[in-house]
């Protein structure tokens, strides 16, 4: 859904310039397979580590299971899991609790220091080069910035066993060199922490695309039809576009969040929700804002 976030935030970014605010809103998109598929997935993105998308995606889907230790569950359960061209659901239960170490680490993109105080990348512990790899990778690829100090910080947790091997929690260092170039490196917020152990299992919802596209549309594919001229209007406006409710007292929009309230949503919460929509003969994608209207006016999710 981050396709669907991303528009969110355009959204939000128009009506802002725009001078005011929406109560609602709708928007609609044409949907082949794949589309479909991706409104109603989320990327299992495991070789660039974020905070829901981590390693053990891939070992849970590979070996059947997978654990982590964390203070929260590193991958929250919703929207299935797409991986290699295949869909998956995760779930996760709680084994026990451990002793660990919670900080952040603040990386700056054009400081320096001592040569006594800067450790090579190579001399890292595993768990370090894991932590800072993939970020170094990012960052040296962009051009350095003039304003002093870290540019970005990162949260993590370590076991105890882990804290016992890191050369960045030893305090011994300050910057690290990677490629060549010295990173300073500040420790914040370092604190005694229980982690959670989770262990991770998953199961197949569809072999491939095509597939899945069609359990969505068997599941959640509805038709809107025999709309007045009002209705017609918002669904024509929403479609490659957005159409903006300004109050509540938008009677067509009304009605046709009340129409898609009545239909299963592929995801859909108290502020917006995705259907699936089959309209004049064709099959959109719809996602539908409605965060403005009161409470008991908001549709149901279906």
């Amino acid at each position: 859904m981050e396709r669907k976030a991303l528009a969110a935030l355009c959204l939000l970014a128009l009506v802002a310039l725009a001078g005011c605010s929406a109560t609602g809103s709708l928007s609609m998109n044409t949907a082949d397979d794949a589309e479909i598929a991706e409104a109603a997935s989320r990327p299992a993105v495991v070789d660039s580590p974020a905070p829901d998308d981590r390693e053990v995606v891939r070992e849970a889907i590979e070996d059947g299971s997978g654990t982590a230790t964390a203070t929260d569950p590193p991958v929250q359960q919703g929207l299935p899991l797409a991986y290699e061209g295949s869909y998956y659901e995760i779930d996760w239960n709680v084994t026990g609790t451990e002793p660990g170490t919670a900080f952040a680490v603040g990386v700056d993109l054009n400081g320096t220091a001592p040569a006594d105080e800067t450790v090579s990348f190579e001399e890292l512990s595993e768990r370090d080069r894991r932590l800072l790899g993939d970020l170094l990778t990012g960052m040296s690829e962009r051009e350095p910035r003039l304003r002093p100090g870290p540019e970005v910080a990162i949260p993590e947790e370590y076991t105890m066993a882990e804290t016992n091997e890191s050369v960045l929690l030893s305090a011994e260092y300050s910057a690290v060199r990677y490629n060549g170039t010295v990173y300073p490196f500040v420790l914040e917020e370092r604190r005694e922490a229980t982690l959670t152990r989770y262990r991770y299992t998953v199961s197949k919802v569809a072999d491939n695309t095509a597939a899945y596209a069609q359990q969505l549309r068997d599941e959640h594919l509805f038709r809107l039809s025999g709309l007045s001229e009002g209705e017609r209007s918002v669904m024509n406006k929403a479609i490659n576009g957005v159409y903006y409710a300004e109050d509540t007292d938008d009677e067509s929009f009304r009605s046709i969040m009340d129409q898609f309230s009545a239909e299963s949503a592929i995801e859909a919460d108290s502020y917006d929700g995705t259907w699936l929509v089959r309209y004049d003969g064709k099959v959109y994608t719809a996602d539908l804002s409605y965060g403005g209207f009161d409470r008991d006016e908001r549709p149901v999710a279906g």
